[in-house]
């Protein structure tokens, strides 16, 4: 249990962090609130399949694109 809300904490410091960057590079980002991150670790299964998806659309569509 320690190690699945462990693994929970760092996906959700990752995002964070992942938000800090695209909002530094000029993408516009909407900020989460404590209530989020919270769900994010308890539910990061979940966001981390989520994420990978859209990750790997948005290479693909990008490289359509060129």
């Amino acid at each position: 249990m320690m190690t699945y809300l462990l693994i929970g904490i760092v996906f959700a410091f990752l995002i964070d962090l992942l938000i800090d960057y695209l909002e530094r590079i000029g993408v516009q980002q909407r900020r989460w609130s404590n209530i989020e991150r919270f769900f994010c670790v308890l539910i990061w299964p979940f966001g981390l399949i989520v994420f990978l998806i859209s990750f790997i659309k948005t290479i693909f569509k990008t490289k359509k694109d060129e």
